[in-house]
């Protein structure tokens, strides 16, 4: 049996933050959607490219990039991710998949 075990990320997601779930926090400034859109990029970059197998999210949005208190991203919710060995050599998907919206 495997199991995920995530730290805490106490300052929501991205989602809230931008769609005002968090209504009690200021509206993020650009500089910060900056620092989380980079994060969150280098995050997937690295599932895709460095981790060994690679992984495929394939339910990457808002709601699944959490934050650190300082706006660190951190990619979560890997319930749809598969490697790139389950996946093969198969470069098209067939099967949508993700979360509607």
């Amino acid at each position: 049996t495997r199991c995920l075990v995530y730290e805490l990320v106490p300052n929501g997601s991205v989602e809230s933050h931008l769609h005002g779930a968090d209504k009690e926090s200021d509206p993020l400034d650009w500089n910060s959607r900056m620092k989380i859109a980079l994060g969150a990029a280098r995050g997937l970059a690295y599932l895709h490219e460095d981790s060994n197998p690679y992984v495929i999210h394939r339910d990457f949005k808002s709601s699944n990039i959490l934050l650190e208190y300082d706006f660190t991203a951190k990619v979560s919710d890997f319930g749809l991710a598969r490697t790139a060995l389950e996946e093969g050599n198969k470069h098209i998907s067939t099967h949508v998949m993700g979360t509607f919206g």
